[in-house]
């Protein structure tokens, strides 16, 4: 991306205005079901937030809301000062890109960008400069007066971008903009977004089922889970600190597993499993009373796995036993699905040198160990009180 003087970037969001959002309490129904309930979030100004879930979990919807699209059955949202719900989307201080682009294919790539500031009556010659300078921004202003249908598909997203640029909103809201890419231009394309929007300063919003995407790109993940945030922190916290089992599963990158409180002390915290494996925990400054059930996680990169010597591992603390179901290999790695019993699948990521010095495959019974520091808690907020508990999930 072509950069811009900083001054006049810091000028022109001081002249748009903060692009902070603000949900308060919002919920969205549509008839009996329940597409939204009672979410509150802010979005900082600048900020480059992900809205991450799987189909249905109502992140598409509450962006619709931000936008205008569809208005909250109760609730209020905030961009900046302005309190929205009710206005339409051009009074608003946002731009929406589609996924699907939705370009004009009889209009040159020019006139498409041109095509909002026409309907808002912006003289041909102005309107025909400021859309050359955004094609300029996104490096595209040789190919002006192509058609859409000449150009590739990462081609026709940067247009659908500039286009979406040219009002020069507060906000940003993308919906699932790289879905429609291979996954080589997908990687470039991400790159190119998030150095559009540093550069710009503006508020992003882009919703995706894509767990990598949401981490490449987001100052702030929040994950979804029908219709409720289970999690909003910063990439690095979601992916090694989540705060329940259903985020610790989903972003992918850890295993769970559950026990009970055997012992808290100085030296940690124990548990044991209903297999009779016993786990071990740095202690995490909570009390936690014996017998109460705790879920543990564990990053899949921090799990030492050898071939099983034949006696039970549930002696040994932190080490568990089970059967190779399959191997993937992933160029840096190895990707091994281990079959535990019910409180599996457990998965190891190990090294393509460590994997190959001594490799396994299914039927091989291995055991896998990790260290007390790499063990992180669970917790979820009780509905009730509003206070962080500890809890066991079911898998």
């Amino acid at each position: 991306m072509t950069n811009t003087n900083p001054s006049a970037t810091a000028s022109r969001s001081s002249q748009q205005g903060t692009g902070e959002i603000r949900l308060v309490n919002v919920a969205k129904k549509f008839g009996a079901f329940d597409a939204v309930k009672n979410i509150n979030l802010t979005i900082p100004h600048g900020s480059y937030c992900c809205l991450l879930g799987p189909s249905g979990c109502g992140k598409t919807t509450i962006l619709r809301m931000i936008a205008g699209h569809e208005s909250p059955s109760s609730g209020e949202i905030y961009i900046g000062d302005d309190m929205v719900v009710g206005k339409a989307p051009v009074e608003r201080g946002t731009a929406m890109m589609f996924q699907s682009y939705a370009l004009f294919p009889h209009l040159s790539i020019l006139d498409n960008v041109a095509f909002y500031l026409k309907m808002r009556g912006v003289g041909k010659t102005e309107r025909r400069q400021r859309s050359l300078e955004m094609l300029q921004r996104v490096q595209l202003d040789h190919l002006k007066d192509r058609m859409p249908a000449q150009l590739s598909g990462g081609q026709q997203q940067r247009v659908a971008l500039a286009r979406s640029l040219i009002t020069n909103p507060k906000v940003l809201l993308l919906d699932e903009p790289l879905s429609a890419l291979d996954e080589f231009l997908r990687l470039k394309m991400r790159g190119e977004l998030k150095s559009l929007q540093s550069e710009l300063g503006i508020t992003f919003v882009h919703v995706t089922h894509t767990q990598p995407e949401a981490i490449a790109l987001a100052d702030l993940v929040v994950v979804m889970d029908t219709g409720r945030i289970d999690q909003a922190a910063s990439a690095s916290e979601i992916f090694n600190r989540p705060t329940t089992p259903y985020v610790a599963r989903f972003m992918g990158g850890q295993n769970v597993l559950t026990g009970r409180v055997s012992g808290d002390g100085a030296g940690g915290l124990a548990l044991s499993s209903a297999e009779g494996w016993v786990f071990r925990a740095n202690a995490d400054g909570g009390t936690h009373r014996k017998d109460t059930p705790l879920s543990i996680t564990v990053r899949r990169d921090r799990v030492a796995l050898t071939r099983a010597n034949g006696q039970p591992a549930g002696s040994a603390v932190n080490t568990i036993d089970g059967v190779v179901e399959a191997t993937e290999y992933q160029g840096s790695y190895v990707k091994v699905t281990i079959d535990i019993g019910p409180s599996g699948p457990f998965v190891a990521h190990v090294s393509d040198a460590a994997y190959f010095a001594e490799p396994v495959g299914p039927g091989d019974r291995v055991s896998v160990s990790w260290d007390a520091n790499d063990v992180h808690l669970l917790s979820e907020v009780d509905a009730a009180t509003g206070k962080d508990r500890y809890t066991a999930s079911p898998h």
